[in-house]
């Protein structure tokens, strides 16, 4: 959330946690040479923090970042005319780190067992209000050279507003998206890193489960009813 006073940044409560404290406070703590410090906030579900600096909030107006942001945002034009490639990586993977997704989900039709009971198929989302972001992240995928999909997806009600989205597939889509950008937060870093050395990450595993599979603690296929 922004406002012409404060900046407000946060995740998810439990899964978010390693993200912010390893790496995304120390960073903001370093650039803007403040002391950031996120904390719980249970009522709303969400960890994270704020900031009251007007330095700091001119600057996120600078780059665009205004109330209205929600719908209207879009890659900073210093980003989208760069001609470093790592500038675009590396804005796209924080995006993705925060409001990305990466996601394991089941076959269904003519597919092995395997795949029919387990969550083997990888994809990586990202959805949301602004279209005009969606369209600029597309533009610095494609100049990536990986591949996706991007669509709309329409809201019944009246007082909801249609979803902007993009996405990529598949194993080798997955990989090449590994390759190039990847992810800094920990919950996604590890939900590849189970699905890579199992073949599946069952859906209803929290970050603390991952790293225990990961250690041999637990077996992912406990997770599912025989």
């Amino acid at each position: 959330m922004f406002t012409e006073r404060l900046y407000l940044y946060v995740g998810q409560l439990y899964e978010d946690k390693d993200y912010y404290n390893n790496l995304v406070c120390p960073l903001f703590s370093k650039v803007f040479n403040l002391k950031i410090l996120a904390h719980e906030k249970k009522s709303n579900s969400v960890y994270g923090f704020y900031i009251c600096n007007k330095e700091v909030v001119k600057l996120f107006i600078k780059f665009g970042f205004t109330n209205k942001k929600t719908s209207s945002v879009r890659i900073p034009q210093e980003i989208m005319k760069s001609k470093d490639k790592k500038i675009w990586v590396a804005f796209i993977r924080g995006f993705a780190d925060c409001d990305g997704c990466f996601s394991l989900m089941k076959r269904k039709g003519k597919y092995k067992l395997f795949k029919l009971k387990f969550n083997t198929y990888p994809r990586i989302s990202i959805k949301i209000i602004s279209k005009g972001m969606i369209e600029d992240i597309h533009l610095l995928l494609a100049k990536l050279n990986l591949k996706h999909t991007f669509g709309i997806e329409r809201k019944d009600k009246a007082n909801e507003a249609d979803a902007h989205w993009i996405m990529i597939r598949g194993e080798k889509n997955i990989e090449d998206w590994m390759k190039v950008i990847g992810f800094n937060n920990p919950s996604k870093k590890i939900k590849y890193e189970v699905w890579k050395r199992f073949g599946f990450c069952p859906s209803n595993s929290g970050i603390n489960e991952r790293k225990l599979f990961l250690k041999g603690v637990l077996k992912p296929e406990d997770f599912y009813e025989n």
